[in-house]
């Protein structure tokens, strides 16, 4: 009697398994489509988007995209011509600018350096909360499109990967702010992967907002002071001297003093609070992306 229900159970068993291995390929096939229908969303997105901000552009003759450090000189004279000979030039430079800036934090695209050089020739130092504002909102708009069309393709490519991270934020959750802040302040954060991730391993949206702001304004003040040279300039070399260099290390030393800071409270809180377990070492969230 034994053996014949050992017989029938696993007949049962081997039936189930033959069942979820029929429906295994349909449910693959179908988040693929899912996956890749996501995917075409945000690129249909971005690319419909810059063709609004392309068909700006081409409205003001001479200027295009810039991709090196001639084409940001070039396009700071255009643009200053542009602005002189025409009463409407500024606002329609300011917009298209700040459309461009957008787009560019928005879909995590490179180039906003380039964007920093311009801006310091054009207006200087008075524009660096619009610029932190504009990097801050932008980030939150990549935020949300990965929200609500992202969990798919990053649960798909990456899980393990976000897992870790959800483990990071909740260990760091009393200290949510400087963690964010260490990560924003540190210069060679890949803050696109940041920002995309965020959403998936509880990071709160205002905490991303106000750190992305406020940690990006180091990296502004230096690439504005150095766009208001960049007319004086004949090459890369000119920008990039001594005290230049050294501004830059001191941006790379601030978030290591707020981590050691951070970490040394959190131990004072643990010896007044001896049922708390005993601190971890915590990775920052820039190593495990």
């Amino acid at each position: 009697m034994r053996n014949v229900f050992q017989r029938v159970n696993t007949t049962d068993v081997d039936a189930d398994a033959d069942i979820e291995t029929e429906k295994s390929p349909v449910t693959t096939k179908a988040a693929s489509t899912s996956i890749l229908l996501r995917i075409l969303l945000i690129l249909i997105v971005g690319v419909g988007t810059l063709a609004g901000i392309l068909a700006l552009v081409a409205t003001i003759p001479g200027l295009s995209l810039p991709s090196s450090l001639e084409d940001a000189k070039h396009i700071v004279q255009v643009l200053r011509d542009y602005i002189q000979n025409n009463e409407e030039g500024h606002s329609k430079t300011f917009i298209i600018f700040t459309l461009l800036y957008l787009w560019k934090q928005t879909f995590c695209v490179p180039g906003t350096i380039l964007l920093n050089l311009i801006a310091g020739a054009l207006y200087g130092m008075s524009t660096i909360p619009l610029l932190c504002f504009l990097t801050a909102l932008g980030s939150t708009l990549c935020y949300y499109i990965f929200y609500f069309a992202g969990a798919d393709i990053l649960e798909h490519y990456i899980p393990e990967r976000l897992d870790k991270l959800r483990g990071q934020i909740d260990q760091n959750r009393s200290r949510m702010f400087l963690y964010l802040m260490t990560i924003r302040l540190f210069p060679f954060a890949p803050y696109w992967l940041i920002n995309i991730v965020s959403p998936f391993v509880g990071v709160p949206v205002w905490s991303f907002f106000i750190t992305c702001m406020l940690g990006i304004i180091p990296y502004n003040f230096v690439t504005i002071e150095a766009g208001e040279m960049l007319s004086e300039v004949e090459s890369v070399s000119d920008i990039l001297n001594p005290w230049f260099i050294i501004k830059l290390l001191v941006v790379s030393v601030v978030p290591l003093l707020l981590s050691f800071i951070g970490k040394r409270k959190h131990k004072e809180e643990d010896v007044e609070n001896p049922e708390w377990e005993e601190e971890k070492d915590v990775e920052p969230l820039m190593s495990e992306i």
